[in-house]
């Protein structure tokens, strides 16, 4: 207590930063339990400000991308935010009541029950692929389990942020919920004393993340990243594989945490998906100049994309592409074809680093145990893919394989599936939201014992000194 007393002080004195994380301070103790009824309409202005504001939304979005499908923005970030807020309004009310728990025999007539109390001040971490959704989805959250919030958007989005920080600033009190731009102040953010951290980012990051929180103690929830493989088992159409891999690989131009990283198939059949995987993109695109054909968000990831294809093909592997495409600027767009990567020997970049971006490298094997092994020898992934109607090869996969979350004959779904917790384990994070994992996470489930008693009666009076036979007896029956 003393050392958060003094840390507290030290802020006195501090940056813009610091002096809103202890205005919100001082107003949730002034108010330290909202409300369903108030936490309901925080909800609702946070979702009718995102309506308001859609068309304002999306073309930012696209403008700090240079090119960002229309579609893919309002499902992920339009509709991912709006699904966020619908489900805590909905329910909200379940998730605030009491939660009864067992109580001991020798506790009797005593009862036992968890409420779930605001923590505080909650910092949020939103990065660049999904600035929006991923900076209201946990706003939402918190909100709901009836916390103030910061915010720190990246500053790769800074029309996004530009936009969503005076959308915020019109709605709530600054007391109540900020956003400040990244670059140069996120570690400063990192380091406050918060009562809950989220940080949404690179693996790499992450660790810097934590260690500036550790130092007061922060509680922290990494959501990261890593190398999510995607399996085609031997049962599984090929054709209808390569379709729905290479949609999710192209989806924000293959620029999301649960992308496929990388694809194992059967042995002899790389050639054939390859193929399959470059028809569906010629089916989906006319071409890099097409709309709905997100960019690379940065001149630096567009050229940490082709070093890493460079020196695979350097190292001897097979680049495959739609014939007369490479990837080139249109219209001040980085622009990138699907480039599927037959052959990636093992120390490459594309197969040490999360690549992030509509980059596939393809694999083979012999059978699912294989398969197994260089998964369980790596880090483990954010997410992972089966594509299998076989259910003694699913549940080989599921039993022997550890990973954030799996997606059985289909990607990215699991994510928007509201009901389900969300996170990562080691490597691709800590911790989990989502759903009723969501308010939890942003909630400090508090545990109460309730003596009732009959009369002056209770059941642990048995066992008050002087402890005599009467003792005795009672604790060989309770086991002793």
């Amino acid at each position: 207590m003393a050392e958060q007393a003094k840390s507290t002080t030290e802020l006195q004195h501090g940056s813009e930063i610091q002096r809103v994380f202890l205005a919100q301070k001082a107003a949730y103790n002034a108010q330290t339990y909202p409300d369903v009824q108030a936490r309901i309409a925080h909800l609702s202005k946070l979702g009718k400000v995102i309506e308001a504001h859609k068309e304002a939304l999306i073309d930012a979005i696209s403008a700090d991308f240079g090119c960002r499908s229309r579609t893919e923005t309002i499902i992920t970030e339009i509709l991912g935010a709006h699904g966020a807020i619908h489900y805590m309004q909905k329910n909200l009310r379940k998730m605030m009541r009491p939660r009864k728990r067992h109580t001991g025999l020798w506790s009797l007539p005593a009862k036992n029950y968890v409420i779930a109390q605001p923590l505080g001040v909650v910092g949020i971490m939103s990065p660049w692929n999904y600035s929006l959704h991923l900076a209201v989805s946990p706003l939402a959250y918190a909100l709901a389990a009836g916390n103030r919030a910061m915010i720190v958007m990246s500053e790769d989005t800074p029309k996004l942020c530009a936009l969503f920080t005076k959308m915020m600033a019109d709605t709530f009190d600054e007391d109540h919920v900020c956003v400040f731009q990244g670059g140069i102040i996120s570690p400063e953010f990192a380091a406050l004393p918060f009562d809950h951290l989220l940080f949404t980012g690179s693996t790499r990051v992450g660790k810097l993340i934590a260690q500036a929180a550790a130092k007061n103690l922060t509680p922290v929830t990494l959501e990261l990243g890593g190398k999510s493989p995607a399996i085609v088992a031997p049962d599984y159409d090929m054709l209808e594989a390569a379709k729905r891999i290479t949609w999710a690989k192209l989806y924000n131009a293959g620029q999301t945490c649960i992308a496929p990283d990388y694809v194992f198939v059967p042995k002899g059949l790389q050639d054939a998906f390859a193929t399959a995987a470059i028809g569906k993109f010629l089916q989906s695109y006319e071409g890099l100049a097409d709309k709905d054909l997100t960019a690379i968000i940065s001149e630096r990831f567009y050229k940490r994309l082709n070093e890493m294809v460079a020196e695979a093909q350097a190292k001897g592997a097979r680049i495959i592409r739609p014939a007369g495409m490479e990837p080139e600027i249109v219209n001040c767009a980085y622009k990138m074809p699907l480039t599927v990567v037959l052959d990636p020997p093992e120390d490459c970049r594309l197969m040490q680093e999360e690549i992030f971006g509509p980059v596939l490298p393809v694999l083979t094997y012999d059978t699912l145990a294989e398969v197994a092994e260089y998964i369980k020898d790596r880090d483990r992934p954010l997410s992972l893919y089966l594509y299998s109607h076989d259910g003694a090869a699913r549940n080989e996969v599921l039993r022997e394989t550890v990973s954030g979350s799996v997606g059985l004959n289909d990607a990215l779904l699991q994510y928007i599936q509201e009901d389900m917790a969300f996170g990562g384990v080691g490597p691709s994070g800590t911790g989990a939201y989502h759903g009723a994992t969501g308010f939890d996470t942003f909630s400090h489930l508090k545990s109460v014992f309730q003596q009732r008693g009959f009369g002056n009666f209770t059941g642990i009076k048995l066992l008050h000194p002087p402890c005599g036979k009467m003792s005795e007896r009672l604790l060989k029956l309770m086991g002793a």
